[in-house]
């Protein structure tokens, strides 16, 4: 595979402009998003069942609902990007708290906290990444959560995460590194038409 030109020159009205290479964050859309952290999640609750009896559980206190959403986590996630307008790079960063809550503690996920974590991440990432802020009680319409309920659980993994919600942008092009590799080969072969790149 050959590398393709960094910048192309670009002739308009007699002014050069010079145009960018298309990045993978810029070519990966909302549905793929959706998918890969859907499946992520669906395959570690389906391996934490089959194993719940040699798992070490952890303490889930305020991260924890008795009823559970009658949706796909694939549906839940389209309904809290419809409502929250959260920003691709956002829900990236929502998606690395759960990850890393789960690496540093030990923390199982199932379908008693999945739904309320998801929403509480997004909350608190847009809150720390995104100018708007807009009052909990708006976002416990998506999961028909108490006020209570996501306050508790907003509060208890930022607590969990020891107050560090910053990410750098090495961690985020990472995850969009990893979706890319999801894709299947006719994606990826769009991608490299699209930049330009000879297979």
């Amino acid at each position: 595979m050959e590398k393709n030109k960094a910048e192309t020159p670009k002739i308009n009205n007699n002014i050069i402009e010079i145009q960018k290479p298309l990045t993978i964050a810029e070519f990966i859309n909302e549905e793929e998003i959706v998918l890969f952290i859907s499946s992520k999640f669906n395959l570690i609750i389906a391996y934490n069942k089959e194993n719940k009896k040699r798992q070490k559980r952890s303490k889930h206190e305020y991260i924890y609902t008795s009823l559970i959403p009658i949706i796909s986590i694939e549906g839940f996630l389209k309904l809290i990007i419809k409502y929250t307008e959260i920003e691709h790079n956002t829900l990236i960063v929502s998606y690395l708290y759960i990850i890393k809550l789960m690496n540093k503690e030990n923390f199982v996920l199932e379908k008693h906290n999945i739904y309320i974590l998801l929403l509480a991440s997004c909350v608190l990432a847009k809150k720390v990444f995104e100018d708007l802020i807009i009052d909990n009680s708006y976002y416990c319409q998506i999961g028909l959560f108490t006020l209570k309920e996501l306050n508790l659980a907003e509060y208890s993994l930022f607590c969990r995460l020891d107050y560090d919600v910053n990410c750098n942008m090495e961690e985020v092009e990472e995850i969009y590194n990893q979706i890319f590799a999801s894709l299947p080969n006719q994606r990826k072969i769009e991608y490299f038409q699209k930049t330009n790149y000879s297979i």
